[in-house]
């Protein structure tokens, strides 16, 4: 499932995230779904931000808040690792 949301900011610029379900942020991290699905509970430590529809879990590909939790994630990046 691909989507795109609108984001609009202080500049009137419209910017586009790519709107994924939980299957394919764990294709394209290349780590199982269950891991995604344990990173998202309310008792990760540093939860993957999304979207929550009601009993559906989407992830904004491409978004700001998305890209920072990956790059918090990344090993080696001089801080301890969360995992």
């Amino acid at each position: 499932m691909r989507e795109q949301v609108e984001n609009k900011t202080s500049s009137s610029e419209t910017l586009f995230y790519e709107v994924i379900a939980s299957e394919e942020l764990a294709t394209r991290l290349a780590v199982p779904t269950s891991w995604v699905r344990d990173q998202v509970r309310g008792r990760a430590i540093d939860p993957i931000p999304c979207l929550r529809l009601g009993r559906y879990v989407r992830f904004q590909w491409g978004s700001p808040e998305l890209a920072a939790w990956i790059q918090r994630r990344k090993s080696g990046n001089g801080k301890k690792r969360l995992v």
